[in-house]
């Protein structure tokens, strides 16, 4: 008798705790401004020959220099890679950005995309694809690291030594 009544008793509790309470909607957000310039801070994966990967880290800035802190990795281990810093120039023409970097050495065009984000064209001009058929591109980085590019390059060129 008694399990009758706490089975009966368990099943009104359950029945009254799943009532059809309507949920109150929620609040329109703020719609999110994307910044108009491309000056700012830029991560991606760029092609590279006879390595494992080509991580970069591009600051383009207000004066139109650009500072690129390169990672390649030769292997599987950490100390397979190699930093470099490269600094140059960039200009944007209708919706190609040229970067010229290390004395003209380096040429990388890339077309703009959606949300400031930046894909590595090949020297035909078509968008550079990889063998998976990925693409090289650079994206943009809307929170800023506490640490400038410059002091993280600093820091990893002492590290190096």
């Amino acid at each position: 008798m008694k399990k009758l009544t706490w089975l009966l008793l368990s099943a009104v509790v359950l029945l009254v705790g799943c009532s059809k309470d309507e949920p109150a909607p929620l609040p329109p957000l703020k719609k999110m401004e994307m910044p108009e310039s491309i000056v700012g801070l830029y991560s991606g994966r760029l092609p590279c020959d006879n390595c494992k990967a080509n991580m970069v880290k591009v600051e383009l800035k207000e004066d139109s220099s650009a500072v690129v802190v390169q990672s390649i990795a030769q292997g599987t281990t950490l100390d397979s890679i190699q930093t470099d810093t490269l600094q140059g120039t960039y200009s944007l023409l209708e919706d190609k950005l040229t970067m010229v970097l290390s004395n003209g050495q380096i040429r990388w065009v890339f077309q703009k995309g959606s949300y400031n984000s930046f894909t590595l064209l090949t020297g035909a001009g078509t968008v550079y694809t990889d063998q998976e058929g990925f693409k090289a591109e650079l994206i943009r980085i809307y929170s800023a690291p506490k640490k400038a590019l410059d002091s993280t390059a600093a820091v990893q060129d002492s590290g190096s030594r």
